[in-house]
Order: C-alpha cells, then structure tokens, then sequence
C-alpha cells in the first residue's frame, strides 16, 4: 500500500528472476514503505541514474565544454584551445574519457596529475589542474545530479616549479671588449658581419 491505495509492482519474470529473488525484491520493496519511500519511483530514479551516468562520460562531458569555450577562445595551432584539445587527447582522455563523470573523484585527478608532475611537466599540469576546476565547474551548473567538484584545491598538493633560470645578459662595459672579438674572429665573415648588426641595432660604420 502506498498512501492508503493498493499498489502493483512487476518484480521481474519468471523464469529470468527466481522465486528467491522475487522474495528478495519484495522485502526491498517493503523496507522502503517502512521508510516512506516510494518503491516504484525509487526503482525509476535508480534506472534514471544508471541510464545518466552512461551517457555524461567525462569525454562526452569535455567535448560540450570545449564546444563552449569555443565561442570565447580563438583557433589556431598554439591557442590555448588547441592546446586543450593536444594535452586531455594525450594525457587525460586515454584514462578518464570512458568513466561516468559521477564517479570521477580528486583521488583520480591527482593521480593522473602527479604522473604529468613525474615526467617533469609541471607546467603541463599546472594548466590541467586550472582545465580541471573550469571543466567541473561547468559540469556543476550543466550536468543534474552532480553535487562536487573534485578539482578544487588541487594546487594545494602540487609540485613547485624550479626557479627561472635567464639567459646570461652583456653589460655596457662588456660591449667594447667583444666588438674588439669581433672584428678579429676568424670564422665566415657573414656571420661576425650579422652579430655586429644584431648588437649595432642595424647601423654599422
């Protein structure tokens, strides 16, 4: 009985379910009225889920946002979208493009992440963390059901990137020493003529 009316319920057909496991069924089915739960909209929302979590991939998520960053981010062969597209195709898609995005959790990130860190691509992952919190947060607001988003904070735990090393620079009182250099190198001559350009800005005399 559900709100004082008689219920049916199909349990399943015979032979295909058991007379044990229609027994099994029906207790379930009981132990949710005892909870004020309705058994048959909770089979459906169990089948809703199931049939959800089949068709919101992570890969099927990630081609509806990269679709939508498209309309802000411009194309081309070193824009940060074509960038996207190179890094998740090689380093993200291959281990996560099948999985339901509901199962996807910041254990599963980071693994993924401190693998790019052991190649010693930290700047890789540095831009697939940020990749990350955008495409969940965009999950958030677009896929239902979805109630976290596993790629937050994930900066906490990353590697630092080593200090910038900068190229050696010329100062002005080095400047007359290697104009000396210059003019007695012995190599082609092109190429003392080029480097006196170079350092010039253009005018040689």
């Amino acid at each position: 009985y559900w709100a004082g009316k008689q219920k049916r319920m199909s349990l399943g057909s015979y032979p295909q379910i058991s007379l044990k496991d229609a027994r099994t069924r029906r207790d379930e089915a009981r132990a949710l009225v005892a909870q004020s739960i309705n058994p048959y909209e909770h089979r459906k929302q169990q089948r809703l889920a199931v049939h959800a979590a089949r068709e919101h991939t992570f890969e099927a998520v990630f081609n509806q946002w990269v679709d939508f960053r498209r309309l802000s981010l411009k194309e081309g062969r070193q824009s940060t979208l074509s960038q996207i597209l190179r890094i998740f195709n090689k380093d993200v898609l291959p281990t996560l493009g099948g999985r339901s995005i509901y199962d996807i959790n910041r254990h599963d990130l980071l693994d993924l992440l401190s693998r790019i860190e052991q190649r010693k691509a930290l700047t890789t992952a540095e831009k697939c963390r940020t990749w990350f919190n955008q495409l969940f947060r965009y999950a958030l607001v677009k896929i239902e059901g979805l109630e976290h988003n596993p790629a937050s904070d994930l900066d906490v735990v990353a590697l630092p990137k080593p200090p910038v090393a900068h190229n050696p620079f010329l100062r002005m009182d080095e400047l007359s020493a290697l104009m000396v250099a210059l003019r007695n190198y012995g190599g082609a001559n092109q190429t003392r003529l080029g480097l006196r350009l170079l350092l010039t800005g253009g005018y040689l005399r």
